[in-house]
């Protein structure tokens, strides 16, 4: 599919005028409160789509307490290398993140699943919802889920969760979501080789006030977001990569985010002045938004190496609070091989950050 980029042409010539506006009330847009954000959409009658949660403090789905049994007999999944390919000076693309190759589940969950015991491993799940954690130390490993994974439970954050070699899609099927809950969140979590297809948003770094909250790491992972067509004329539902809100330090390392499908974005990366402690953005490679790079809250020690695809944006490739920035260097807007996860070449060094 060719990215929908119409749109957004017409929508620079328009609205210049208006773009000081557009950007001083774009954080109120993307986001209003957690309450708003957390509260899926309901499902249509004529399309599938993942379990939503019922508010953000579920108290009547089934806990794991205990290993649950397989409902199938269990098949071997080859065990995913350090890299699977994708090291610099590749980038992430889907065949190197979430479940590898060849995987099939040994647990098919239907519904949420709450993981309520501390030190639990969940591996070669498919949950038709989401996952909520309640316990401190869960690893989430070589998972599928149509919902979200969510450590922000009622008032407190459930903290030092890992994950890796998951995803979050859309059933089979279902191309687009309507769903505008994040995939992955929200504190205090780590999240390595991950894959987000076809939502309208990625991660969520927030909810620092609250118990249990500490930094997140979203590294080596790979999104391709976008908007269902014809949504964005009615709702505009302004999508992030990764947002920050409220959010503790965050480290974005050799991620791709793509979000050329989006008509109505926010940006793939997202980290405005709401609250947040700000963080280091390295080796990233990105695509699409108002602006790909948006960076004003908190300090960032770095912001170096990262790769923005030229002319994939509405309005530029960056909008960084220079005074905020350590260390600003290797940043570009490239030509991007996005079959190979290569970068082909480079178009122009920002060597300035505003």
């Amino acid at each position: 599919m060719k990215p929908r980029h119409g749109n957004r042409r017409n929508r620079r010539l328009t609205v210049v005028g208006a773009l000081a506006v557009l950007l001083a009330t774009s954080g109120a847009l993307a986001v209003n409160s957690y309450a708003a954000s957390r509260q899926p959409p309901p499902p249509s009658a004529s399309t599938p789509v993942p379990t939503p949660i019922p508010s953000p403090r579920p108290t009547s789905s089934p806990s794991l307490t205990s290993a649950p049994s397989p409902t199938s007999p269990p098949s071997p999944t080859p065990p995913p290398s350090a890299s699977r390919g994708c090291a610099l000076p590749g980038y992430p693309t889907a065949a190197c993140t979430g479940v590898p190759a060849g995987w099939t589940p040994k647990v098919r969950h239907q519904g949420d699943l709450v993981i309520t015991r501390a030190g639990t491993v969940l591996a070669d799940h498919l949950v038709t919802g989401s996952i909520l954690v309640k316990a401190e130390n869960v690893v989430i490993r070589r998972t599928r889920l149509y919902g979200t994974v969510d450590n922000f439970v009622g008032d407190r954050i459930y903290g030092r969760m890992l994950i890796e070699d998951s995803e979050v899609v859309n059933p089979p099927g279902q191309q687009y979501s309507t769903n505008q809950l994040y995939a992955f969140g929200v504190a205090n979590y780590t999240c390595r080789r991950c894959k987000v297809v076809n939502r309208m948003e990625g991660w969520r770094v927030g909810a620092k006030v609250y118990a249990g909250a500490g930094p997140v790491t979203i590294e080596d992972s790979y999104a391709r977001l976008a908007v269902p067509p014809g949504m964005c004329r009615s709702v505009d539902p302004h999508g992030d990569g990764v947002q920050g809100y409220g959010g503790p330090t965050v480290v974005l390392r050799h991620n791709t985010i793509d979000q050329r499908l989006d008509d109505c974005p926010t940006a793939p990366i997202f980290v405005p002045d709401q609250d947040n402690d700000g963080g280091t953005i390295r080796d990233n490679l990105l695509a699409g938004g108002s602006y790909s790079l948006r960076a004003s809250g908190g300090w960032f020690p770095a912001i170096t190496g990262n790769k923005i695809v030229h002319d994939s944006y509405a309005y530029g490739p960056v909008d960084i609070d220079c005074r905020k920035v350590g260390t600003w260097s290797g940043n570009a807007t490239v030509r991007y091989d996005w079959t190979a996860g290569r970068v082909l070449s480079e178009v122009k060094p920002l060597v300035r950050c505003g």
